[in-house]
């Protein structure tokens, strides 16, 4: 099975490509370049930066507005707090992907 075959992706995977593509390099030393990115990437989006990865996609903090909501149990209205979240817009090439 190569990575591309794989339903959904994670961690392993992601250093098990890149230590299959890269001849010189242990698996160990593969998972540290994988978390030294999304360490990364979580750290500037932390700092309100947004994370732009070249022909895949954007990332970027956003945020969202108090919003009314509805208790289940009581029926009683409450207002949801606003919150930053995260907003991934893709890059035309996975914009592609999707379409076929």
């Amino acid at each position: 099975m190569t990575f591309y075959e794989i339903g959904s992706v994670n961690r392993n995977d992601l250093s098990k490509a890149v230590y299959e593509a890269h001849g010189g390099m242990s698996y160990a030393n593969a998972q540290a370049v994988v978390g030294l990115i999304f360490d990364l990437i979580k750290s500037r989006l932390a700092n309100g930066e947004k994370v732009l990865l070249s022909g895949f996609g954007c990332f970027r903090v956003v945020e969202r507005k108090d919003r009314k909501g509805v208790n289940p149990k009581t029926g009683e209205t409450i207002v949801i707090p606003g919150r930053k979240a995260i907003k991934f817009k893709p890059s035309k090439n996975i914009r592609s992907v999707w379409s076929l």
